[in-house]
């Protein structure tokens, strides 16, 4: 029995030892494989996101231009548009209609005369800028060039005023669904060809708007599309067209501030594959365990075998024992487990006897102690009489307490919110009722979280909790912490919140107070902007470069791809202040500063130092190359002549180049040394060119 007892408890710790490794390694394997899918899903969500920013923000740019507002003529109206085409090739079509509808100027003249009046992207934009979601070419599908892929647009449309005010017309811009399609190649092709990853953009219909050629087009339905258009954003196990997946999702167009589109994106993997280095390690962990199953098995036998002699040695003579003519136990030399047992017992036989002696005087000794010990019951019941009296005082004195307590939160200056472990309201002061819009009937034992936390927090506030009630470890309790409510009203407001714990007999209470921070939110906002910003060109100044640039480096590590930094001087601007005073210097680098931004991609940074040094920061770079084509297009624009107030004065520029690749672990203050240097040589060579800095040693 010893020995079956020992192999079959070595065989079941080997085999809860191996279910609880196997456990592990599954739910580690399946998280690591869940949280590379959500970023990936993350990444083309913020992507697309940005995307139909700069989409809106060149259409509204586009629009306050004074040239196209009070253009007489349509190829005065056409040159900006067409511009604005060569700069940003993923604009398929852009035109401004006349109110009746009729196309007056377009990009290439296409659909010049023609009735667009009944297009959405006509009809939406009267009360302001709008976008229209994908969908199929109409009155181009012909003037269009042919493509791999059938033409489909994203419209983005936006009235033009007169600069008196009056309506010019409505103006349209078609956004080629190619653009997604190569953020999807640029961002997500490398993770598709190494996890066999397939990446799709629905539409709120369940429309597939990107994914694999033979599901464009066609409806999807899937867990993930129902939670991603429900505004979430995570991961999730499912089973689609019979295989199973991990799929990320995530919904675009919840940033506030733009108009924008609700796609769900979503990014899968099979399941199979996320999990293929968990099947290695699984098999390696059963092979282990059996072998350590059958190598404890046969040791615990052996041991089973040379411990049970002596035991049934003992066993033995224990049963020939007799209480009433005890005789000694005899003391076995065996081993010292089984000595030691042995002399125990004989031990405890001569106590017994010891005790039957004691048992005996004690009985003699009974009856007096039954007296003594009532007389101690009637002590001790007057004692309890005087206590609850004194109970009763103190729980008075606790009301009254409670009253006065109850009566200060009411009518403090913070909002005063209790709520228990399960998140319900417990109590809600006056001035909680004044913040938020709910009295204090209609919040009593509701649940906090879903009454004002906004929707995005909403979930990671009750993980919080949970997570508190389990370990004590919270990010929010005991802490002094800003955050967004929603109020009654549905308007959102920050407020600064401070939640303290109290722990009870049964259960927990939490007291929350919070006060609105908007105004002191607004004050901090409207600082920082002005810290950023250069006064006189409106650009960005060495304090924001300074930060973006880091940034800048970051993304270059992460997205593998080269940028380039521009030291940018004027030649001779000395001479323009000396001969005609600083405010025409001043007005010279204003227009210098317009027209840099004009030249350069609308992604990319700009920015002044101090006096005529400017800066440029190019991202995205495929080699050096796209940075001297930029500087190629720089020269000329510096170069041509300034019409100030003043006189008109023609000046040129130097420009230094250095390029950052992303293996280079280049600060960001040697990366802005090498293109001063290469400044100051395109200057000793002549001016009016650029020059390129060497590229940092290893």
């Amino acid at each position: 029995m010893i020995t079956v007892a020992t192999c079959g408890g070595v065989l079941v710790t080997v085999l809860a030892l191996l279910a609880v490794v196997d456990q592990f390694a599954r739910n580690y394997a399946q998280r690591q494989a869940t949280v590379r899918i959500q970023q990936v899903a993350w990444q083309m969500r913020d992507a697309l996101n940005h995307g139909m920013r700069v989409a809106v923000s060149d259409i509204r740019l586009l629009s306050e231009l004074k040239e196209l507002r009070d253009a007489g003529d349509p190829a005065d109206m056409r040159r900006p548009m067409e511009n604005m085409q060569r700069i940003s090739p993923d604009y398929a079509w852009i035109g401004v209609a006349n109110p009746d509808g009729t196309v007056y100027a377009a990009t290439g003249k296409m659909l010049e005369g023609k009735d667009v009046s009944a297009r959405p992207w006509f009809q939406n934009a009267r009360s302001g800028v709008t976008t229209v979601d994908y969908h199929a070419a109409v009155l181009l599908e012909k003037k269009l060039p042919q493509a791999a892929d059938p033409w489909r647009f994203v419209d983005v449309s936006i009235p033009v005023l007169r600069t008196d005010g009056s309506v010019r017309g409505i103006m349209g811009a078609h956004l080629s669904w190619t653009w997604a399609r190569q953020l999807a190649k640029t961002l997500l092709v490398p993770a598709g060809k190494d996890y066999k990853t397939e990446v799709l953009i629905v539409r709120g219909d369940g429309t597939v708007l990107l994914g694999p050629k033979e599901m464009e087009e066609k409806k999807l339905d899937s867990t993930s599309v129902g939670l991603a258009l429900d505004g979430g954003s995570g991961a999730v196990d499912e089973t689609a067209n019979g295989q199973r997946y991990l799929t990320g999702y995530a919904q675009t167009g919840l940033e506030p501030g733009y108009p924008s589109l609700k796609w769900a994106v979503l990014v899968r993997q099979p399941y199979n594959v996320a999990m293929a280095d968990f099947r290695t390690l699984q098999q390696r962990i059963v092979l282990l365990g059996a072998g350590l199953a059958l190598l404890l098995g046969v040791s615990g036998m052996l041991f089973a075998r040379r411990v049970s002699q002596p035991l049934i040695s003992l066993s033995a003579t224990m049963e020939r024992y007799d209480p009433e003519r005890p005789t000694p136990v005899p003391v076995s030399n065996d081993f010292h487990e089984t000595h030691l047992l042995s002399s125990t017992l004989a031990a405890m036989v001569s106590r017994e006897q010891r005790h039957l002696e004691s048992l005996r005087a004690m009985n003699e000794n009974l009856e007096q102690t039954v007296q003594l010990r009532t007389r101690e019951i009637e002590r001790k019941a007057r004692e309890l009489e005087g206590a609850l009296a004194l109970q009763e005082q103190i729980r008075v004195q606790l009301q009254e307490s409670e009253a006065e307590v109850r009566a200060t939160l009411h009518h403090a200056y913070d909002a005063f919110i209790a709520f228990d472990e399960n998140g319900l309201v417990r109590e809600w002061n006056g001035q909680a009722e004044r913040l938020l819009g709910w009295s204090r009937a209609e919040m009593m034992g509701q649940p906090i979280i879903d009454a004002f936390i906004v929707p995005a927090m909403r979930e990671t506030r009750r993980q919080g909790l949970r997570r508190f009630l389990e370990t004590g470890d919270s990010a929010l309790v005991n802490q002094r912490v800003e955050m967004p409510v929603l109020r009654k009203d549905g308007v959102e407001i920050p407020v600064e919140v401070s939640v303290a714990h109290v722990p009870r007999r049964q259960g927990h209470l939490f007291i929350a107070f919070m006060h609105d921070i908007t105004d002191r939110r607004m004050l901090h906002a409207s600082l920082e902007q002005m810290a950023m910003k250069d006064m006189l060109t409106d650009l960005p100044n060495r304090r924001a470069l300074q930060q973006k640039l880091p940034e800048a480096l970051a993304r270059s590590a992460r997205s593998g791809k080269a940028m380039a930094v521009f030291f940018l001087d004027l030649d001779g601007f000395k001479g323009v202040n000396d001969k005609h005073g600083h405010e025409a210097g001043d007005e010279l680098l204003r227009i210098l500063a317009q027209r840099i931004v004009a030249t350069v991609r609308r992604t990319d940074t700009v920015a002044r130092l101090a006096g005529d040094e400017f800066v440029v920061l190019l991202e995205m770079l495929a080699d050096a190359g796209d940075a001297v084509d930029v500087a190629a297009k720089l020269l000329p624009a510096l170069s041509q002549p300034f019409a100030l107030a003043a006189a008109t004065v023609a000046l040129s520029g130097s420009i230094g180049i250095a390029v950052h690749e992303p293996a280079s672990d280049e600060s960001a203050d040697d990366l802005l040394a090498r293109a001063d240097h290469a400044m100051y040589d395109a200057k000793n060579g002549g001016k009016n060119r650029y020059s390129i800095a060497p590229a940092k040693a290893a």
